[in-house]
């Protein structure tokens, strides 16, 4: 995502080992271990030909480090990247599967972590991907709940604002009997209107700006919407300032000259 999505590495509690060497000594290289493992993965996952790398290195890891928090929400998050890398469809719903199920041990293990709550909200997006309506329902709902619960957890991180805004953005935009079938579900009917998403996504360039692509997109979108199209060509100049580096990058590149060819008309 955009420049400013930075994971902090903290130090991890690590469990005694068993084999029979001084405790204290034993803690520190296990410490220092993981401490370098997480920097590693961190460091590489921000490029995109580091991500697949970045995985490979937990994998070659989760032995050792399976039951530690800070490796368990990266490992659910690599899934989460291998799963947007991937063009096969039985691929991508495999790492979704995989990547959902270790977010929600994680969040399980650690509730007060914000980073658990928000991979576990992006993991049922992708997972929900491959379901029919009533699941998809199921899993919007999981996704709104967790997502709101990261974010006030992570109340600094503008990834989650983004992933607020295009969830407000997409319910803003659903059918009749898409919010009948919610309406059924969960009792009540999903709202959210396109002045709730544009704030969401102003918020993530507030506390990053420049934040990415896809967030000077969806501002553009709902400018656009809005009939606000002074702003709407105003975010979309901007995002013809920012490189260019990953496919979704690339998806809202195309997208705002859409935007661009309407609003000109």
């Amino acid at each position: 995502m955009g420049k400013c999505l930075r994971y902090i590495t903290a130090n991890t509690d690590t469990e005694e080992q068993s084999f029979p060497v001084p405790k204290a000594f034993n803690t520190r290289v296990e410490e220092l271990n993981l401490d370098v493992l997480l920097q590693k993965v961190d460091h590489l996952r921000m490029s995109e030909s580091g991500k697949s790398e970045s995985f490979e290195l937990l994998c070659d890891h989760k032995e050792k480090f399976r039951d530690e928090i800070e490796f368990m929400w990266r490992f659910a998050r690599a899934y989460g990247d291998m799963y947007e890398l991937s063009t096969n469809t039985q691929e991508k719903k495999h790492y979704a599967n995989i990547g959902r199920t270790l977010s929600e041990r994680a969040i399980n293990r650690a509730p007060m972590n914000g980073h658990c709550h928000l991979w576990y909200a992006v993991l049922c997006g992708y997972v929900s991907e491959f379901e029919g309506l009533q699941n998809k329902i199921n899993y919007g709902h999981l996704f709104k709940e967790h997502l709101d619960i990261a974010i006030k957890l992570l109340p600094e991180e503008p990834f989650l604002y983004y992933l607020k805004g295009r969830y407000c953005y997409t319910v803003s935009k659903l059918s009749w009997i898409e919010k009948k079938m919610a309406a059924t579900l969960f009792g009540k009917i999903p709202s959210s209107t396109v002045q709730e998403a544009l704030h969401n996504f102003l918020k993530a360039e507030e506390l990053c700006p420049g934040y990415s692509n896809p967030n000077y997109m969806y501002l553009a979108k709902c400018y656009a919407d809005l009939e606000e199209n002074q702003n709407a060509l105003k975010f979309c100049n901007l995002a013809l300032l920012l490189p260019t580096v990953t496919k979704e990058d690339k998806e809202a590149q195309k997208e705002m000259q859409k935007i661009m060819t309407s609003l000109k008309r």
